[in-house]
């Protein structure tokens, strides 16, 4: 789509992120804790599959934490980009209908021109007040290029 530089504007969830680094260290740390505060013949009792088996399911849950905590969307000339989990969406201008964030929205979404929508992790109610600013700033961004769109096609229409 376009590189780094023409982006206007880009955010991320804040409160997610230190929360995703909080659990790291609760979780990590926890479970290297506990299982040193066990006495040696305890842990002589654990397989390797056992261990491995706990490793994977911390790793796994925390997996899940940072894939949301690490969306993101950023917009420019050429459109939108959003990453949600473990996918990146660029949509051009002429495929958004809008951009909303409702109070009863737990993040932003982009209304497509085809009549569905997506969620855009990257700005979420959570951050509570820097979430509404993020919106109301993408929100500026997409009504110049959305604006620019419907001049376009009213001029092609009239």
């Amino acid at each position: 789509m376009a590189d780094s530089s023409t982006w206007e504007f880009e955010a991320h969830p804040h409160m997610l992120r230190r929360q995703a680094a909080i659990w790291t260290l609760v979780m990590g740390g926890g479970m290297v804790f506990g299982w040193f505060m066990l006495p040696a013949n305890i842990r002589d009792l654990f397989n390797g599959f056992q261990i491995a088996t706990l490793i994977f399911f911390v790793v796994v849950m925390l997996g899940i934490v940072w894939a949301v905590a690490l969306s993101s969307v950023k917009a420019g000339a050429r459109g939108l980009r959003f990453r949600n989990l473990f996918t990146t969406h660029d949509v051009p201008w002429h495929e958004v209908a809008s951009v909303r964030f409702t109070p009863a929205d737990h993040w932003a979404f982009v209304e497509l021109a085809d009549t569905s929508d997506r969620p855009v992790l990257g700005i979420q109610r959570s951050d509570g007040p820097l979430a509404q600013r993020q919106f109301d700033e993408l929100n500026g961004v997409a009504a110049k290029y959305l604006a620019r769109k419907d001049s376009r096609s009213m001029a092609i229409i009239g």
